[in-house]
């Protein structure tokens, strides 16, 4: 692969390109958009023998090494076992020190950065801040927050943005043989990397578990019917794993921002096109504001389900928070 076929985030890429990469870098935006993609080209870049119009030759001996993942001078961290410990931070401070051992610099890329313990990220502190000037450091992640303040300070941050759906049926039209690529390019959320990896049977079929539970709560509005559908299987299981509460929290996100785009007349942007007419029937019966505030809770309830309050309570506060005013509460009936 070469720039020129990077997919998204253009503006990046032709800052970038020009070999314009500071020392501490970090690159951030959502899962699956290029950021380890485009830290690892411009990695190749930067030590490709023959490169030309700013792109990498990608025959070179120096490329083809990249491409295969044995290049001397350009190291990849990753979680083990969902964390990154101090030895590897260690690892990469003390290699950060030697010079490139066969091209122009050295590029020291921590993937998932947001998983290093507190040991490890203070650890590379004084290696972020004052690198050797033939090593580049790169720092990927989808939540910067989660990072220490002293780690984003010493870091130039270079965000990368959700690719269109139009942008994302091409890569698959030329990357992918699975037959579904409009629901893929539809459900990836301008991700690539999740469009690939979609199980698209499965996530329609919980897309339409939090759509019958949506409207069975805008009809009646009753937590007892509630708690009797979340005790019904696959629920009352799935409901105490965290990372499932956190998809069906993001599944619940998607159809409001729908019931949005319906209410404010943009049906275009709906994204759950195959269920738009129960959609646009639950969207006549509620108010702009109550989706709002349902939006609103979502990103409170994300925000405890990464800081480890219990998934179950998590979700079925969320939609106590969300009940009408009873004024305004009228009778709904939904074919889903």
């Amino acid at each position: 692969m070469k720039l020129e076929n990077f997919a998204g985030n253009q503006k990046a890429v032709g800052l970038l390109r020009q070999g314009r990469l500071p020392q501490s870098s970090l690159f951030t935006g959502p899962e699956g958009v290029g950021k380890k993609t485009l830290a690892l080209l411009l990695a190749s870049l930067a030590n490709c023998k023959n490169p030309s119009r700013n792109d990498l030759c990608g025959s070179c001996s120096s490329c083809v090494k990249a491409a295969l993942g044995n290049h001397p001078d350009i190291l990849l961290f990753q979680p083990q076992k969902d964390l990154i410990r101090i030895e590897v931070t260690r690892r990469l401070c003390r290699e950060a020190q030697f010079r490139p051992f066969e091209g122009r610099l050295r590029f020291f890329l921590i993937d998932e950065a947001e998983k290093m313990t507190p040991e490890a990220a203070h650890s590379i502190l004084k290696t972020l801040e004052e690198p050797p000037e033939t090593s580049r450091l790169v720092l990927i992640t989808a939540f910067p927050q989660r990072l220490l303040a002293t780690i984003r300070s010493r870091c130039q941050s270079f965000p990368f943005r959700p690719l269109d759906r139009g942008q994302v049926r091409a890569y698959l039209e030329e990357h992918s043989e699975a037959e579904d690529l409009e629901v893929r390019a539809a459900f990836s959320e301008g991700s690539i990397g999740l469009a690939l990896r979609l199980d698209t049977q499965e996530f329609v079929q919980n897309r339409d578990r939090m759509l019958d539970l949506l409207a069975a709560w805008c009809e009646r509005e009753s937590f007892a019917l509630l708690y009797e559908k979340c005790e019904q299987q696959p629920l009352r299981t799935e409901l105490k794993k965290r990372e499932q509460v956190r998809n069906y929290v993001d599944l619940l996100q998607l159809l409001l921002q729908d019931l949005y785009f319906l209410q404010v007349g943009t049906a275009e942007r709906v994204v759950n096109q195959d269920r738009i007419q129960d959609l646009d029937h639950l969207s006549a019966n509620l108010e702009l504001n109550w989706v709002r505030d349902f939006l609103y809770h979502v990103q409170g309830v994300k925000w405890d389900l990464d800081h480890y309050v219990n998934p179950l309570m998590c979700f079925e506060t969320l939609w106590l928070m969300n009940r009408r005013k009873p004024s305004d509460a009228g009778s709904l009936y939904s074919k889903v």
